[in-house]
């Protein structure tokens, strides 16, 4: 991998922006060789499979298994996974499961030191594979929370090594609306936990059920001083430093 990649100069930034997310996953793929997507298999995530089906099918799909993922999560990964022949590549941390994690730290990491067990399960892992790749796509979205409000379509993310890869946001201009109403509209299947009322779905522990007139965000890390997991955090060249969305 080249340890700094640059946009096409040809391509036209203004209209990338404005570019709905069918044209800038083919921007993606055009431009990048090497290109997966990561994904929690919630709603963002499953309009960019559902995208991805008639440009790319067999592009990686990324799945950090932390350990501590809702059963509805697990099962309901392997649907999709099955019903449109997904490429999953499943990453977990350095311990490879919860119980050896509390082995070496002791139990309920997750809640003396969340950003720790977030940087074992979560960010590592990620930052280890994507040296295999020159992009990965995210959900992202402007409208999930004001720290994402400037999300750009594209931009650089700094690998622990060096490398410089780039990171797409198909549906940054999308708000949920549009999300809901593409699901509609092809009939894809959700989330279960959604009929329960969870709107942004994270590992167990960490998540609950949102409240009425609360904002899709805030049944993470409820009681803590903890917005984001990291993954979207790290490496990023220009812009805020905290930028947690939905996978």
């Amino acid at each position: 991998m080249n340890n700094h990649l640059f946009v096409d100069p040809s391509l036209d930034p203004a209209a990338l922006q404005e570019a709905e997310p069918a044209a800038v996953l083919k921007w993606a793929l055009e431009s990048l060789d090497r290109i997966a997507v990561a994904t929690s298999f919630q709603a963002s995530g499953l309009v960019i499979l559902h995208h991805l089906r008639d440009l790319q099918p067999d592009l990686p799909v990324l799945f950090l298994d932390t350990g501590f993922h809702f059963e509805e999560t697990l099962r309901f990964r392997d649907r999709i996974a099955e019903m449109w022949d997904l490429k999953v590549v499943t990453l977990r941390g350095e311990h490879g499961s919860a119980d050896r994690q509390a082995e070496i730290y002791g139990a309920e990491l997750y809640r003396r030191s969340p950003d720790t067990c977030c940087g074992i399960n979560k960010v590592r892992p990620l930052q280890a594979a994507l040296e295999e790749y020159d992009g990965w796509i995210s959900g992202l979205r402007r409208d999930q929370s004001p720290l994402r409000a400037e999300t750009p379509i594209i931009e650089a993310q700094l690998l622990p090594s060096g490398n410089e890869i780039m990171k797409i946001h198909p549906l940054a201009r999308w708000n949920k609306s549009d999300v809901d109403s593409y699901i509609k509209e092809h009939d894809i299947p959700t989330h279960p936990l959604l009929e329960k009322g969870y709107t942004s779905i994270g590992c167990w522990p960490c998540t609950r059920a949102v409240r009425p007139g609360e904002d899709e965000r805030a049944g993470r890390w409820d009681g803590l001083a903890k917005t984001e997991c990291g993954i979207h955090s790290f490496g990023r060249l220009h812009g805020p430093q905290q930028s947690e969305a939905e996978q």
